[in-house]
């Protein structure tokens, strides 16, 4: 099945027509409630499309990369299809911005959609396709917001047909040796750190160098870790090496 989520009304009214369910989710943390009630699968697909702030106005963009300015926490949709809609990194802000950095978009969303979805679907089984409606300041009317995604729904049809018809051979996200959670000592809510670094390694195909980062650390003796804040200490360190 295909989700296709906007926060606001004024951006679901226009999407009809597509192969897939369309959901309007509200805004920021008002979604957490409507993806819970999902009960998503591991082969469903969501596709998250919506205006957000950025430099160039009326411009569509495939997200690349989503970072929470909340938690930091960067997330990597994993693009399989090919096109020529021109990607960009996005933040995901808990309110409303006044200012826009060149060679990024904001929304208020995106990564509190990968926290949820990424733990039950794959990278490639998600993405997001924002339109700049705003520079942080000058923001449009309800009216027209639906305007401009009208205008752009040829593209958002496009992406639907290739995540349903396009289903590439599956890829797995997934090469971390069995009890590796043991020679860290982690928490749940630090296994879900090291499967959300563990799917960013894997899209970005640097398995062989992470490998290569564990077995320095067991080389070192800090692996495995003599408690959870020794644990913590290393995944803290892979973090900020990974970057």
């Amino acid at each position: 099945m295909l989700y296709i989520l906007a926060a606001l009304k004024c951006e679901a009214s226009v999407l009809n027509g597509l192969p897939g369910k369309v959901i309007f989710t509200g805004v920021g943390l008002r979604a957490n409630d409507i993806l819970e009630s999902l009960e998503l699968k591991s082969g469903d697909k969501i596709l998250n499309v919506g205006v957000c702030a950025g430099r160039n106005k009326g411009k569509g963009y495939l997200v690349n990369k989503v970072t929470s300015m909340t938690t930091c926490k960067t997330y990597y949709p994993d693009i399989l299809f090919e096109t020529d809609i021109e990607e960009m990194p996005l933040m995901t802000s808990p309110g409303i911005v006044n200012e826009v950095d060149e060679g990024v978009i904001v929304d208020m969303e995106a990564a509190l959609i990968c926290a949820k979805v990424l733990k039950v679907i794959p990278p490639s089984n998600l993405t997001f396709y924002k339109v700049v409606s705003d520079s942080g300041t000058d923001f449009m009317t309800a009216q027209e917001v639906t305007e401009m995604m009208r205008e752009h729904l040829p593209t958002i049809k496009k992406i639907a047909h290739l995540m349903t018809e396009n289903t590439p051979e599956a890829k797995s996200y997934e090469f971390l040796p069995k009890g590796i959670s043991a020679e860290f000592h982690l928490t749940q809510y630090m296994r879900n750190e090291l499967h959300d670094i563990e799917h960013y390694v894997a899209v970005s195909g640097r398995q062989e160098e992470f490998l290569n980062l564990l077995q320095k650390y067991r080389d070192e003796g800090r692996l495995p870790a003599k408690d959870k804040k020794a644990g913590r200490e290393v995944l803290n360190e892979i973090y900020s090496y990974l970057r």
